[in-house]
C-alpha cells in the first residue's frame, strides 16, 4: 500500500506545532479511567507522547510507516517516561489488539479519513470491541456546519503559514486549496509545501486527501449501532456545548445491557 504521507513525514508537525490543547482534554479524560489508552491513527505521537510522558500506558497504531517512524523519533527525544508507548502500523477499520483498553481515541479529525458509513462503523465496532466494560472512547471531528459547502469549479491556493525550520534553516512555506463534494458531505484538500534552502533551491512536496463531514445525529447513531452510548458531546476542547464551536468531541460508553 501507497503512504501517502512519506513525502510530507518530516514536515507534518510544522503544521500542528501550535496545536496543543487537545493533549490536556484527552488527558483529563485519561485521569477518570484505570487502565491503558490506545489511540487510533497515532501520527506522528503529538498526543500519545505527552501522555506516555505523564505517566499512562498508551498504544498507537497508524496505516502510514512513515507517520510511524516519526513517532519513534519523537518518542526517541522525549527522554525518560513516566508511562509507555507502543506503535504499531494496522488499520483502524480492521485492528486486532487482543487486549481491551481503558480508553480508545481518535484525535485531530483523522477518524473523518473514512469516507463511507461502511469505514465508520467497521471502525466504531472494533473500539466496542476493545473496550474494557467501564471504557470510554472519545474522538474528534470537524462540525460540517463550521466550514463552506459552496462548490466551485477551481479552487485557490492560498498560503497558509511561512516557517523556519530550526535543524536546517530552510524556509517551509504551506498552500492549501480545498474544494468540497456537498454529494458526498467530503472536502477534498489539497496541500502544497515548499522547502526553501539557503542557497535558495526548492523542494515541493503535495499531498491530497479527502475529509468526510457527518452530523451530530449521524456519529450518535452509528456510536449507538456499535453498541456504545454517547454521554458527552462538545463543541471545543474547553467543553462548550455542541454548536458553539467548530468540533464535535464525542465521549462514549459501552451500552448497558438491557
Amino acid at each position: 500500500m501507497t503512504d501517502p504521507y512519506a513525502s510530507i513525514a518530516d514536515i507534518y508537525d510544522f503544521s500542528y506545532e501550535d496545536f496543543t490543547e487537545d493533549v490536556s482534554f484527552y488527558e483529563n479524560l485519561a485521569q477518570s479511567v484505570d487502565g491503558p489508552l490506545l489511540e487510533l491513527g497515532v501520527g506522528s505521537g503529538r498526543v500519545a507522547v505527552p501522555l506516555a510522558q505523564a505517566g499512562y500506558e498508551v498504544v498507537g497504531i497508524d496505516t502510514s510507516p512513515s507517520m510511524l517512524a516519526q513517532a519513534g523519533r519523537r518518542l526517541k527525544t522525549a527522554g525518560k517516561l513516566k508511562g509507555s508507548l507502543e506503535v504499531q502500523q494496522s488499520d483502524m477499520t480492521s485492528f486486532n489488539m487482543e487486549r481491551a483498553f481503558a480508553m480508545v481515541f481518535v484525535a485531530a479529525n483523522t477518524f473523518q479519513h473514512l469516507l463511507t458509513t461502511d469505514e465508520q462503523l467497521a471502525c466504531l465496532r472494533r473500539v466496542r470491541e476493545h473496550l474494557q466494560p467501564d471504557g470510554i472512547f472519545a474522538m474528534s471531528v470537524r462540525s460540517p456546519a463550521s466550514v463552506s459547502w459552496e462548490e466551485a469549479d477551481w479552487a485557490p491556493l492560498q498560503l497558509n503559514w511561512t516557517r523556519v525550520d530550526p535543524a536546517t534553516g530552510d524556509v517551509i512555506m504551506k498552500m492549501a486549496a480545498e474544494q468540497p463534494d456537498p454529494a458526498r458531505m467530503v472536502r477534498r484538500l489539497t496541500y502544497v509545501y515548499d522547502r526553501v534552502a539557503k542557497d535558495g533551491s526548492v523542494k515541493r512536496s503535495v499531498f491530497a486527501t479527502e475529509l468526510r463531514h457527518s452530523t451530530q445525529a449521524e456519529l450518535t447513531l452509528l456510536l449507538q449501532q456499535a453498541g456504545m452510548r454517547v454521554t458527552h458531546v462538545y463543541g471545543d476542547y474547553d467543553l462548550a456545548p455542541a454548536g458553539f464551536g467548530d468540533d464535535l468531541i464525542f465521549v462514549a460508553k459501552l451500552e448497558e445491557p438491557a
